[in-house]
């Protein structure tokens, strides 16, 4: 049964070295589309799958249920009978005709119309970790999302295009000024550090020129997303019908700058009990954050460097130092 303090954790993942699975993307993606959309780092696989899910079970037992999404492929170790798993393929809620599709855009899109979802839910990439106990209120406070309302400059790198699509609909829908005056306390926060420098400097400038995009699990209403739906469903689904990313797309941060815009999140330093890292970052500062459980959250970020299975290895080893045991959602 769901009652509305209830919190999901939401969690795509796909297995980029499926020989199935690969067969499948090459039968869909125009030569074109793979100068842009097939990068081995956007499908690769850790083999570090099982250490979320254990330290999901040991860090934030409050959650009721982990929406685990995929194509159909199953971990061979993942118990998908376990009583806090929901093992969700696309095919459940996206639009057969939309699929197969290998873009992350309209699976995030869609996550509203994941049958059983709650109506707080946090979401998160397969590379964000839990390393260190974690209470209900990191993630939601007096039943909002918590976050940071921090103004930034758009700029021209990587999914640039795809937040500058979601600033379309922002400046259409909401006024900046109006929103400033609406939730004073929220733009301007003791919280948010000198962060806030960066909105400060941007006030001369009418319309939202983009915000501060924190590379960690976010946490979502699921009325803001049946809210934005309601008023810009051809813009989303012109998004959903695209199985590789486009220049067109829109993406969920999205739903994320529309509750900031509209007040519905409580203020936090998203910086706090949080880290960042690059797997071809510093490998010692890794493994010991890990090993030690110094963040509640960390990002392990992809990237490419010659010692890639080596620095894997020594991740892997890090994890069973903090989470050796096997959790109730391996078999």
């Amino acid at each position: 049964m769901k009652n509305e303090n209830d919190i999901d954790f939401v969690l795509p993942w796909v297995d980029g070295s499926d020989p199935e699975w690969i067969k499948e993307f090459n039968k869909y993606c125009p030569e074109h589309k793979r100068i842009i959309d097939s990068s081995s780092i956007r499908y690769r696989d850790y083999g570090l799958l099982k250490y979320w899910f254990r330290g999901v079970e040991k860090f934030t037992p409050w959650v009721r249920k982990v929406h685990f999404i995929t194509c159909g492929q199953k971990p061979d170790w993942l118990n998908v009978n376990a009583p806090k798993v929901h093992w969700v393929k696309h095919g459940d809620y996206i639009p057969k005709d939309c699929l197969p599709v290998f873009s992350a855009n309209p699976i995030e899109l869609m996550m509203h119309k994941i049958p059983g979802l709650a109506e707080h839910f946090v979401y998160f990439n397969d590379d964000l970790f839990l390393t260190s106990s974690v209470k209900e209120s990191f993630f939601f406070k007096k039943g909002l999302p918590c976050d940071a309302a921090v103004m930034n400059a758009l700029s021209a790198h990587g999914i640039g295009h795809m937040v500058l699509n979601d600033l379309e609909v922002i400046n259409t829908h909401f006024n900046k000024y109006k929103s400033l005056r609406s939730y004073p306390l929220k733009w301007f926060n003791p919280k948010y550090g000198l962060l806030q420098l960066r909105t400060l400097c941007l006030l001369p400038w009418p319309k939202f020129t983009g915000f501060v995009d924190f590379h960690f699990a976010a946490s979502f209403l699921k009325p803001t997303l049946q809210e934005v739906w309601a008023k810009y469903e051809a813009r989303l689904t012109d998004t959903v019908k695209n199985r590789f990313r486009s220049f067109g797309d829109v993406n969920q941060w999205l739903f994320r700058y529309w509750q900031l815009c509209s007040g519905k999140f409580s203020p936090c330093n998203m910086n706090r009990g949080r880290k960042y890292f690059s797997v071809d970052g510093d490998i010692q500062e890794i493994c010991s954050s890990i090993a030690g459980g110094k963040y509640k959250e960390i990002v392990l970020n992809d990237a490419e460097c010659a010692d890639f299975d080596n620095r894997m290895e020594l991740i892997k080893a890090a994890f069973d130092k903090l989470l050796p045991e096997k959790s109730s959602f391996e078999v």
